[in-house]
């Protein structure tokens, strides 16, 4: 076979391998080395979704992004060198989320490698961190059946030249099978003496509960209703606003974690969905509480060894425990007054930070995919977002927590079944300027977002109290929307109005001494 026919037969063996694996959306950032897929993408859009993107890592996320809302995976194709390198960030997220993101790279022919030949590198291993399934192929039949994993897989084809010889037609992509579950790396034996052991010796456990997708979280809150024991119920659990969960939450925000009060209440902690958010996590690396993890994916998040026991394997065990509890009055008497009181002050300062990132949980759409952006964001909103029970859908990167990205993540979850929103601060929206590029290929949709513009940086005010750490600038966003056509407006107060058309982009801009107020106020809760 000369080099075209590989090519094509390359090409053709990749693009039923997505199908057959589920792959209903191909992310395409078109080069020259990745010819070949561009041109068969171009000739596939019957079967597939076919977004076009100028930059590599906007893609990644947006693919991301994409996996959330679709529950499928998503491929992104890039052409070879630096190009495929981008991608990175993006892999070490799904990774560390679960997410079946499918980097397909072109390479040059192997025997480049090691020569620097423009635009030749070594990519097999770019994604050994994620440790992706890969594939390294340079000829027919090498690319098979993709394996059924929570997790990144990775297609490195090499082609040589000549790339091209005209247009592709590709054969019948056919019905795809029903996707494979991936194997669990826990049997059903060995998680039933993980619960046995843990819920044998703990009688009154903080249940701490983090991203879980939709179905999940309606699995596990009939079980989680029963229990007397304190409930941190964070946004991406989908549980914040359950009705019937609301008696044994915990409604202070994150700080009421750290007092004595929870402190004398507790012996063990047990985690369910993905690493919580809260500080407190961190310090319970050096307790000695028992602690169990409830999750989809193996990670304990912490490096003490703890079993992580697969929710599946615990929904068919969880009514054998039942929690007796005790202990909790005090934590929740004190509970109750500090949200008392963080209400009323929200109400003393409506220009503050968190009181405008209140104002934008009480507008969105009840029935939007909220992606909530990493630093202050999640934090502010688990905070101070009222605990509706409505249909909205909560999203986040928290499996690096990384500030890359997010706006491409969430342009990813847009559709027209439901509106979709975004609150990220200054730093995350400037590191991803990119990430509006694909908004005029999709179909419509309510799409929002909102960027708390509070002059960079300032979680690090609250954590070294130092100006090295910050990026302190005086720009603000109206040029962004403007390049990328979109409805702009700033809002200072609940007075202002929301840009009526959509895409819309909404500046938020705090009063930087209001908020100030409302921090020192706060901080007296805790003394």
């Amino acid at each position: 076979m000369n080099a075209t026919d590989i090519n094509r037969a390359l090409t053709t063996e990749t693009l039923l391998a997505l199908h057959a694996a589920g792959v209903r959306t191909i992310c395409v950032c078109p080069g020259g080395r990745n010819a070949p897929l561009v041109m068969a993408c171009d000739a596939a859009r019957a079967s597939f979704d076919i977004i076009s993107f100028f930059e590599e890592r906007s893609a990644g996320f947006f693919a991301v992004g994409r996996i959330r809302r679709d529950r499928a995976p998503v491929a992104v194709i890039t052409t070879s060198g630096t190009a495929a390198a981008e991608l990175l960030p993006a892999m070490l997220e799904a990774h560390y989320s679960g997410l079946p993101l499918i980097a397909v790279t072109a390479d040059r022919p192997k025997h480049l490698r090691g020569t620097g030949a423009p635009q030749t590198i070594e990519q097999p291993p770019l994604f050994a961190s994620c440790r992706p399934a890969l594939t390294d192929a340079d000829a027919p039949g090498q690319i098979g059946v993709l394996p059924a994993i929570n997790g990144p897989v990775h297609l490195n084809l090499c082609f040589g030249e000549p790339l091209l010889d005209g247009a592709f037609e590709l054969p019948d992509l056919g019905q795809p099978p029903a996707r494979r579950a991936p194997e669990l790396w826990m049997d059903e034996a060995t998680a039933r003496a993980a619960c046995d052991d843990f819920f044998g010796s703990v009688r009154n456990p903080l249940v701490l509960v983090s991203s879980l997708d939709h179905d999940d979280a309606g699995a596990l809150a009939p079980w989680l209703a029963s229990l007397v024991c304190p409930l941190y119920l964070e946004a991406i659990s989908q549980l914040r606003g359950h009705k019937n969960l609301q008696e044994f939450s915990l409604h202070s925000g994150e700080r009421i974690l750290l007092t004595p009060e929870c402190g004398r209440a507790i012996d063990g902690i047990l985690r369910i969905g993905g690493v919580p958010t809260p500080g407190f996590w961190r310090g319970a690396e050096a307790g000695e509480r028992p602690v169990l993890h409830i999750s989809r994916l193996p990670f304990p998040g912490m490096g003490r060894v703890s079993p992580v026991v697969p929710i599946p394997h615990f929904l068919a065990l969880a009514d054998r425990y039942a929690i007796p509890g005790g202990k909790n009055e005090p934590l929740f008497d004190r509970d109750r007054k500090a949200a008392a009181a963080w209400a009323g002050m929200l109400h003393a300062e409506p220009q503050s930070e968190a009181a405008l990132v209140k104002l934008l949980a009480d507008q969105l759409p009840p029935d939007a995919r909220v992606f909530l952006g990493n630093s202050l964001p999640i934090r502010e909103w688990d905070q101070v977002a009222p605990r509706h029970a409505d249909d909205r859908i909560y999203h986040a990167n928290r499996g690096v927590n990384g500030i890359d990205g997010l706006v491409s993540s969430a342009l990813g979850l847009a559709g027209t079944d439901r509106p979709a929103a975004a609150v990220l601060g200054d730093l995350s929206a400037m590191y991803d300027l990119a990430g509006l590029w694909p908004a005029t290929q999709l179909p419509g949709g309510d799409f929002t977002l909102a960027v708390i513009n509070n002059g960079g940086g300032m979680i690090f005010d609250r954590m070294f109290k130092h100006p090295a750490f910050l990026n302190p600038h005086a720009l603000q966003l109206r040029g962004w929307a403007e390049m990328f056509g979109w409805h702009y407006g700033v809002v200072r107060s609940a007075h202002d109005p929301w840009p009526p058309g959509t895409p819309r982009l909404i500046e938020v801009i705090p009063d930087a001494a209001a908020t100030k107020r409302l921090a020192e106020c706060s901080a007296t809760l805790w003394r």
